[in-house]
């Protein structure tokens, strides 16, 4: 295993982690299921120490995922074991009475919110805490204070935000409240500007949606999936076969999940990348990534080529859909 210092926190974390959304039950999005199976709870406790196993030692979960379910799991697996994780949990975004999705992150939540978290994880403090959703720009700072009493009492150690807006990260950067960041970023999506943030001011990232939903793992560059009506994949146009472009970069024996990380690791702002791995093969697989040797620059021009091409096709694409065109002739383009 391979890490890296998490920004400004000093801490140190395996440069592969684990994301929990998919391992803790049943999640709908937008009144649709998210498509991932609930692979149950002793699997899941059982995945989550056989990569503790591997070297991996970052995990992170949220209040939200499988109603509190996600945390409960995450906490029986790290317990007795709580001193070998680096442990980052999420808050503002719950399950209503109704089934409804609550986005709330005023500063009056966040003690009950963290008291509830810590119970579930069965764990005295949370390593890195993290907005879930945005703040209003006028309540960070007196957010902030809380934050900083929880803190001192050492309930947690680090806090930050889950964002891929700019606008909002420079609103706590401004008031310095913010020590670390999670944002989305892959070889389709590059977030320069959150990038500048995070070198300019040196905070902690975490990046997600690293292969795309899928989207670059490989599995759908010939043969696109079958999702059925009621999955959430399906409210989105994704053009899966035409990522197959990047099968031309692979050298012999390199999947394409190794390489789609390996391009992330290329990157000094990368601390560490969490995974929606399933089972231990799937993390078995990202970690060959750190068998590899940095792409070359050539390879990163061409790369980025690409990206450009596919953003001005991808605007196109949000032209069609405003038009009304079926999202399910779309998927099969």
């Amino acid at each position: 295993m391979k890490y890296r210092i998490l920004g400004k926190t000093g801490l140190n974390v395996s440069v592969i982690g684990i994301g929990s959304w998919q391992l803790s039950g049943p999640m709908r999005l937008n009144s649709k299921a998210d498509g991932f199976p609930d692979p149950g709870r002793a699997k899941v406790i059982n995945l989550i120490r056989s990569c503790g196993d591997l070297g991996i030692n970052f995990i992170d979960t949220a209040e939200l995922y499988g109603d509190g379910e996600g945390e409960s799991r995450v906490g029986e697996a790290i317990r007795n074991r709580r001193d070998k994780w680096i442990l980052s949990t999420k808050f503002g975004m719950r399950k209503g009475s109704n089934g409804e999705r609550i986005e709330n992150v005023r500063p009056n939540v966040i003690r009950q919110s963290i008291e509830s978290s810590l119970k579930r994880l069965q764990t005295d403090y949370i390593d890195i805490y993290l907005y879930h959703s945005p703040p209003d720009v006028n309540l960070i700072g007196e957010g902030q204070q809380i934050l900083e009493a929880l803190k001192q009492e050492g309930k947690l150690r680090f806090y930050g935000i889950s964002t891929d807006s700019p606008k909002v990260l420079s609103h706590m950067v401004e008031q310095q409240a913010v020590d670390v960041a999670m944002f989305a970023q892959s070889l389709i999506r590059q977030p320069s500007s959150m990038l500048n943030l995070v070198k300019e001011y040196n905070l902690g990232s975490i990046i997600r949606g690293s292969l795309a939903a899928g989207q670059l793992s490989g599995k759908y560059f010939h043969q696109v999936p079958q999702l059925s009506s009621q999955d959430a994949r399906n409210s989105y146009p994704y053009p899966w076969r035409r990522y197959a472009v990047y099968e031309q970069f692979l050298p012999p024996g390199v999947s394409m999940t190794a390489f789609a990380l390996r391009y992330l690791l290329d990157f000094e702002t990368t601390h560490t990348i969490v995974l929606g791995g399933k089972s231990i093969e799937n993390y078995r697989e990202a970690l060959t990534t750190l068998k590899l040797s940095p792409l070359a620059p050539d390879i990163h021009k061409a790369l980025a080529r690409i990206r450009a091409t596919m953003k001005f096709q991808d605007r196109g694409l949000r032209l069609i859909r405003r038009l009304g065109y079926p999202l399910n002739r779309l998927a099969k383009l």
